[in-house]
Order: C-alpha cells, then sequence, then structure tokens
C-alpha cells in the first residue's frame, strides 16, 4: 500500500517494485512515506470541500444522464477556474508529501485535494482511497477532464491539461504500475486521455491492456474492488473510451455484470437502522454498471433498462433482461 514513483527514478515501468528496496539515489520508494505523512498532512489548515463537492455533484449527473445547461457548465467552469491552488499551497503540499517540489510529478501543480475534518473524501464514485496518491491525482484528473470537456477552447484549460498530461508521462502510474494503489491512480489518467482531442490511442491502449487484465479477474464477491481497483471507475473509463477493445472486455465480463445489474443492492440503511456511508453509492453503482454495460450493441438504448429502488426492501435494481 502506498503512494508511487516518477519513472527513471524508480524500476523498470509494469514491474513491481519491492517494498523497502531503495531508490539509486538512496530514496525509499514514496509509498514507503504514506505513514510517516499522515499525521503532519491533517494538521494543517484544511482544503476547502466546495469545489470537491461540486466535482462529484457534476460526474454524479453524467452517470445518472442528467442534462446539464450550457449556464449550468460555464458556472462550473469559472468555479473550478477561481478555486485553483495557489502556488505557495501547492509549494506546502508538495513539502508535506516529502518530494522536492521543484523535480516532483507525482502530486498536482493545480487542484490539491480536499481535507475535510482530517480525513480523505471517497473519490466520485463512491471508492475511499487508502493513499494521498490516488486522492490528489484523482482530485486534480477530475476536475481538469470536466474543465476540458466544458471548456476544452480555454487558454488556461489547454495549459493545465497539456502540462498534467506530460507530468503524468514521468510517473509509473501513467504507464501503468502494479504497486498499490498506483493501478487505480492510472484510471485517473485513462479518464483525462479519454476527454482530450486528438485521442492518443497509443497511450489509453498501454494503460488498458493490464488494466483490462486485472477487470477480467473480477468474479463473485468481488463488485466493489479487487485488489485495489474500484470496479466501477474502471467502468467510467470503459464507458469514456468506448472503443473495440473496452467493448471486447465487457463483452466478455457481460454476464457477471448483468447479473450485478439484476440483483438487489442496498441504499445506505442497514437492518439495524443504521446508515453505511459505502452503501450510499449502491445507486450511482448501478448507473454506471448499465452505462458501460449499454455500450455493448446487444444493449443499444440503455434508458430502456429502468434503475430504481425497492422501497419495502431499500434495495436498487435494474431491469436489464440477459441476452
Amino acid at each position: 500500500m502506498g503512494e508511487g514513483h516518477s519513472v527513471g527514478e524508480m524500476h523498470p515501468v509494469g514491474e513491481m517494485h519491492p517494498m523497502g528496496e531503495m531508490h539509486p539515489m538512496g530514496e525509499m520508494h514514496p509509498m514507503e512515506k504514506e505513514n510517516f505523512i499522515e499525521e503532519v498532512y491533517f494538521m494543517e489548515e484544511e482544503h476547502s470541500v466546495e469545489k470537491y463537492r461540486l466535482l462529484c455533484k457534476l460526474v454524479q449527473k453524467e452517470q445518472f444522464g442528467t442534462e446539464m445547461t450550457q449556464q449550468e457548465k460555464d458556472a462550473a467552469v469559472q468555479s473550478f477556474l477561481a478555486a485553483r491552488s495557489q502556488p505557495d499551497e501547492i509549494l506546502q503540499y508538495k513539502k508535506r508529501m516529502r518530494v522536492s517540489p521543484a523535480e516532483d510529478c507525482l502530486y498536482p501543480d493545480y487542484y490539491l485535494p480536499p481535507c475535510d475534518g482530517g480525513r480523505r473524501l471517497r473519490l466520485v464514485q463512491g471508492y475511499l482511497p487508502k493513499t494521498n496518491l490516488l486522492y490528489a491525482n484523482h482530485c486534480e484528473a477530475e476536475i481538469l477532464r470536466l474543465l476540458v470537456r466544458f471548456a476544452p477552447e480555454h487558454a488556461s484549460v489547454k495549459d493545465m491539461v497539456r502540462h498534467t498530461l506530460e507530468r503524468f508521462r514521468k510517473t509509473c502510474f501513467g504507464n501503468f504500475c502494479t504497486q498499490g494503489e498506483c493501478v487505480a491512480t492510472g484510471i485517473c489518467v485513462l479518464r483525462l486521455l479519454a476527454s482530450v482531442r486528438p485521442v492518443d490511442e497509443a497511450w489509453i491502449d498501454k494503460l488498458l491492456g493490464p488494466l483490462g487484465e486485472r477487470f477480467l479477474a473480477f468474479g463473485p464477491g468481488q463488485a466493489a474492488s479487487q485488489k485495489g481497483i474500484p470496479l466501477s471507475y474502471l467502468l467510467m473509463a470503459f464507458t469514456d473510451i468506448d472503443n473495440e477493445k473496452t467493448r471486447s472486455l465487457l463483452g466478455q465480463k457481460k454476464e457477471w455484470l448483468v447479473q450485478l445489474l439484476r440483483k438487489g443492492w442496498i441504499t445506505g440503511r442497514l437492518s439495524n437502522g443504521k446508515i453505511s456511508d459505502g452503501d450510499t453509492y449502491n445507486l450511482l453503482g448501478k448507473y454506471i454498471i448499465r452505462n458501460a454495460v449499454c455500450t455493448l450493441p446487444e444493449y443499444p438504448e440503455k434508458e430502456r433498462y429502468r434503475i430504481y429502488v425497492d422501497d419495502a426492501e431499500g434495495r436498487c435494481y435494474c431491469d436489464i433482461p440477459w441476452k
């Protein structure tokens, strides 16, 4: 578990870095530093969570298929541009992460992750990150993804996206790494790549290969995550990319995914009356799975497959047939 490393400083791209092995320069793998960083990081002043709540709201609207007006998109662009982290905040954050600010490529340069009462918030689809590496890069990549979708010709947006992709190219997770949550962080890269034009098919394919193999390893009892990969987040990337390879991968797991859709999932309230925070995302998860399955030619009209909550059971279902 833990953080990533920059390409060129560490092990060859795609190979696992043994825990505790040292950098050529004598430094430990940044993942090893995670436990030492946590206390200091959460004792510092908290970053505003407002931009993150807006991000989650907009991404969830996308997944639910809720139409957004141009006025709403323009307002989001202005809010995100105004919420850009200041250079001194970026500097202090990278120092807390114990990286050299001048040389770092592992952490954001524009949008820092929120710290809400000394805790990490869940990713846009509900996964609770264990590392700063995933949490921070997810926040920046998802904001930039919406910015490039809503304002692709905005000069500042184009510059931030270009710089961030250049940063990702220097990282292990941007080239696929098997170490801890570096795998999930690669999904952030995929999501951003899928929104940028022209599409970098070669880079997407480079990440899709190993992530696809991990996806095919999912099975019964692993509907949330498997070996640090949040299933629904990966499916969001597949839906965004929607090419021959993603459809082939989804086709191979079609029966299992349809089974997940047809099965009842609790929507937050447990039998003892308590609220399960993670389970409140199950309804969103149904939409994410349906969106992915409906990129397949067998399921061309996703609106036909109703997602609903049975009030008596407190469980969500999807009316989707076997095909």
